[in-house]
């Protein structure tokens, strides 16, 4: 995944739209961007997986005819997973705070994709309707967002543009990270135990680079900010990946589903 040249101190925002800018002239470069895999058909085709494994499997649970539904993606980027979730559903609502989102459109629509409304944002707030959409997610975003406050703000607002019994699929930088980049059972149970007791409510706001994790938050404290904003919590997730002698490693974001009461 690409990243800027140096430490954003000016908030994700601005950083973020700079470092995308830089690359739109260019559309493998700007669609490879969001996730490093080579070229634009790639990174459309990582996003289907990423959307299968880490979205509509924990969603499915709680979703019934997903024919029917609309889903909202939060930072929907060059559209990789929103395509995926576009077929998944009866329509799909991508929200980003870069100024690309016609060249999005406009990819999208090759690929016969034209079920999707693209709307830019200003980072905080979702500029949605209350209680317009059945499915909020978001994958490899929410540990970008430099402050635990602009996360409570996007926990709020999900749940303000959610239906009543909707679901929410939410990605965030895990805090304790002794598992990371293995497929150690152990060491994840520990990372869990610690983030549920030792570091119950610790958050970390981390300068860092564009792309780069800004955020980890115990999954003991996300729950307590989802349950704060009226969802009752279904399930936790943590991200993995997948590597080539088929095993699945600990990601660096842990997740929780959630239902708007």
């Amino acid at each position: 995944m690409a990243v800027g040249d140096r430490v954003e101190k000016r908030g994700h925002i601005v950083g973020f739209q700079e470092e995308i800018e830089k690359v739109s002239s260019d559309e493998d470069a700007f669609f490879n961007w969001f996730n490093d895999t080579g070229d634009k058909d790639s990174a459309f085709l990582r996003g289907m997986w990423d959307f299968a494994l880490h979205i509509a499997e924990p969603v499915s649970r709680y979703v019934s005819k997903p024919e029917d539904k609309i889903a909202l993606e939060l930072g929907c980027g060059g559209g990789r997973i929103l395509a995926a979730a576009a077929q998944s559903f009866k329509g799909a609502v991508g929200v980003d705070i870069h100024t690309e989102l016609d060249k999005v459109k406009q990819e999208l629509a090759r690929r016969g994709i034209n079920n999707i409304q693209l709307i830019m944002s200003n980072g905080i707030d979702i500029p949605v309707a209350d209680s317009s959409v059945d499915v909020v997610y978001s994958f490899i975003v929410l540990q970008h967002v430099e402050r635990i406050e602009v996360f409570r703000k996007y926990m709020q607002e999900s749940s303000r543009v959610l239906r009543g019994g909707g679901i929410a699929c939410l990605y965030f930088g895990r805090l304790s990270i002794r598992s990371l980049n293995s497929d150690s059972k152990i060491q994840n149970f520990i990372d869990t135990w610690i983030e549920r007791t030792i570091r119950r409510s610790r958050y970390l706001e981390i300068p860092a680079r564009v792309n780069c994790t800004n955020l980890r938050i115990s999954s003991t404290l996300a729950r307590k900010i989802a349950e704060e904003n009226g969802f009752r919590v279904l399930d936790e997730l943590i991200s993995k990946k997948s590597v080539p002698d088929g095993a699945h490693l600990y990601g660096g974001q842990r997740g929780v589903v959630m239902e708007k009461i």
